[in-house]
């Protein structure tokens, strides 16, 4: 068997080098941050363990033309995914060998939720710095708090300083906006007796805007399909007399960004504009990264994750907030209106990652 240390920034800059030197069979055997005499080789370092020769000794195999594309494609993702929750458990398992061994046990949720493992890392570092002597509820309580930490949220509508209250809604197709914009209008309009106006500019879909005409004729609010940035203007300023102004946005796919410059440049330079991005919470934490930073165009001010009902993993929700620094402002499961939406706080984000928290007993004296 062979074994050999990768050093890289990052844990999975260090496993690509293992994995393009020894292959996808390679087992990792631990990670940790590098010792100060390594240092200069890479920030982390990870020993892997393969019982066969480094492949850059040894041309690639040929791939046979009959086996599918996409068949190779799952089994790559599937070798990934393999590899993401080795990094975790070895993470954890550092922890426990170190003697702090109920510290796996708080944070096993965290990596069965997906989350990042170097974000799970660093909760297990700062977890074993507590001391031995917790017992596993009060670790469990710890664990809670340095999630919450870690999250930002921000339930707000709109400028608290502006009137009308201006929220648009972007993100990808079939991401939730054009569900979710109906159930703010529900609850926080005609629930608080507050005037509301819906605006569309999906002139892409027309079952879009006659899906968003029919709510409003059933809601009894006003609504107007728009086409551009000059109307949408316009609009704004004749309906400044509402308290709530709602905008639907196409949902843009990776090839239609380039179609999305002017209306971006519209929300963006729009102070008074508050942005949110719909997105949806069953995506894998690499892909929901990739539709955000292809939205940042928009410049969105907070993150709202639709569809939670459709999933049972909810790291990347976590995941995104550290990444990127804003803030989580709704979310919703399901097709109720206006029931299946809720503002975002920080204890419920908490509960969907490691389950509701148990009260911590007194110790007897």
């Amino acid at each position: 068997m062979t074994l050999k240390s990768f050093f890289g920034a990052g844990i999975k800059a260090a496993l690509d080098q293992a994995r393009m030197e020894m292959g996808p069979e390679a087992m990792l055997v631990s990670s940790r941050p590098a010792p100060p005499e390594a240092r200069h080789l890479g920030d982390y370092e990870v020993v892997v363990a393969t019982d066969r020769p480094a492949l850059a000794s040894h041309p690639p195999q040929r791939v046979e033309r009959s086996e599918p594309l996409a068949s190779g494609m799952a089994q790559l993702e599937k070798k990934l995914d393999q590899v993401a929750a080795a990094i975790s458990r070895a993470a954890l398992g550092d922890a426990a060998r170190a003697g702090a061994t109920e510290i796996p046990e708080a944070c096993a949720a965290l990596v069965r939720n997906e989350v990042e493992p170097e974000l799970v890392g660093e909760i297990v570092v700062r977890l074993r710095a507590l001391g031995p002597e917790l017992s596993a509820a009060e670790l469990a309580l710890a664990m809670r708090a340095e999630v919450a930490g870690r999250l930002k949220v921000d339930a707000t509508l709109g400028r608290p300083e502006g009137r009308p209250r201006i929220v648009a809604l972007t993100g990808p197709c079939a991401s939730g906006k054009t569900t979710t914009l109906v159930k703010l209008a529900v609850r926080y309009g005609l629930g608080m007796h507050r005037p509301v106006h819906i605006l569309s500019m999906d002139s892409y879909r027309v079952a879009a805007s006659e899906q968003l005409r029919s709510y409003a004729a059933i809601l009894g609010i006003g609504f107007q399909a728009l086409e551009t940035s000059a109307a949408l203007a316009q609009a704004l300023e004749e309906h400044s007399n509402k308290d709530l102004v709602l905008i639907d946005t196409p949902g843009y796919g990776p090839r239609d960004i380039d179609d999305a410059q002017d209306l971006a440049r519209f929300l963006a330079s729009r102070q008074d504009i508050d942005t949110h991005l719909v997105l949806t919470a069953s995506m894998r934490s690499a892909d929901l990264s990739r539709v955000v930073d292809r939205f940042e165009v928009f410049r969105p001010a907070k993150l709202l994750f639709a569809k939670l009902d459709e999933t049972g993993t909810f790291g990347p929700i976590l995941n995104q907030v550290v990444r990127t620094g804003k803030p989580v402002s709704f979310l919703a499961a399901g097709q109720q209106i206006p029931e299946d939406l809720e503002p975002a706080s920080a204890e419920r984000v908490v509960d969907l990652l490691t389950g509701p928290a148990e009260p911590v007993l007194p110790q007897a004296g």
